[in-house]
């Protein structure tokens, strides 16, 4: 009775796999399978990619943290940006794009490959554009309320660390709710999930749609919104400068330049985020409606290569934002300048 009662239980979930009964067929290929070439190819573009991810980001990083006075509120989270895109190379493309681990008889490593395209991605991607949503945010507040922002050190000490918690915290606890509620549980050892029998189809859908939801469209209407309130702001105080300066005869004053320099950023950090980011959430929401049409894209390895190009974000964030900060580009022209000299310099003998 108990045993039927277990095989009840169990029938609840599709079957967890195990490496050991493929072992013991003298199936080794199961765990040591050879690479393809596209895997070979896939190693050395996602190799180069981490690279260009972690120097961007941690030169960044050094460039914040080197100078008291780089670490502005708005300056924090560019950094928290940065480490949250080290983190992304580190723990994502590192073991899933380049090592690409797999089955392994090694407990610990068959649960880290089940979460990697599925819990750890997740909550990188929300992680990474929740802190895109948080500098557009306090951009907007710094254009449209600048007395009050200026003015409220401690109030906005407080908004940026409650910012920061979410954009950490809220991922993490997002990515885990379908092993919470129980649409999958985990496999000690197999890379392979076991997924709830019960509405499997339905819950999958669903979850896929939240992912999409909660990782692109929920942040881009943000970010998009929140640029676009700071261009009409931005436009509207150049209107009004132009109309006083042709009126008045008055010069025109420095804040005019700042607001043209304002509408540009605001233009190119939106255009770069939704060229990058689109063509992969439009190919998730493409395999959600239409499955036979994902597969004959799949014989071309479309996901993978939008995927790769979605996360060239990662390296297009820290540029741009570190272009564009003025107090940045300045501390990183002098870096710069500072090392020329020093190469420069005659070695004593």
């Amino acid at each position: 009775e108990s045993h039927s009662r277990n095989l009840d239980s169990s029938m609840k979930y599709t079957f967890c796999l195990n490496v050991n009964y493929f072992l013991k067929l003298n199936l080794t290929s199961i765990i040591y399978r050879p690479r393809t070439s596209f895997e070979n190819t896939l190693t050395i573009t996602w190799s180069i990619l981490a690279f260009v991810i972690l120097a961007s980001n941690l030169f960044l990083l050094g460039i914040i943290c080197s100078k008291r006075s780089s670490q502005a509120n708005s300056n924090i989270l560019v950094a928290s940006l940065c480490i949250a895109n080290v983190l992304y190379a580190i723990f994502y493309i590192l073991p899933a794009k380049i090592i690409i681990i797999g089955n392994s008889i090694h407990p610990i490593v068959n649960i880290y490959c089940q979460l990697l395209s599925t819990v750890i991605l997740f909550a990188f991607m929300c992680c990474i554009n929740f802190h895109i949503c948080a500098v557009s945010l306090e951009k907007f507040l710094a254009v449209t309320s600048p007395f009050w922002y200026n003015h409220v050190d401690r109030c906005k000490t407080t908004i940026i660390t409650f910012i920061l918690i979410l954009c950490w915290i809220l991922p993490i606890i997002v990515a885990f709710i379908p092993l919470i509620i129980g649409w999958w549980r985990i496999c000690p050892h197999f890379c392979s999930l076991s997924e709830s029998l019960e509405n499997r189809k339905i819950s999958l859908q669903a979850w896929h749609i939240f992912w999409s939801i909660l990782t692109f469209l929920l942040p881009a209407i943000i970010t998009v919104t929140l640029y676009v309130r700071i261009f009409l702001a931005a436009k509207g105080y150049i209107t009004r400068v132009q109309t006083a300066v042709q009126t008045s005869n008055l010069s025109i004053p420095s804040s005019f330049h700042s607001s043209w320099k304002a509408i540009k950023t605001v233009m190119i950090i939106v255009g770069v985020y939704l060229l990058l980011q689109t063509p992969y959430n439009i190919y998730q929401v493409i395999n959600i409606v239409d499955k036979s049409l994902t597969r004959k894209l799949r014989l071309y390895n479309i996901r993978e290569w939008l995927f790769y190009f979605a996360s060239l974000n990662s390296v297009a964030s820290p540029i741009i934002y570190g272009y564009f900060k003025q107090n940045l580009r300045n501390r990183i022209a002098s870096v710069i300048l500072k090392r020329s000299r020093d190469s420069e310099r005659p070695r004593a003998v």
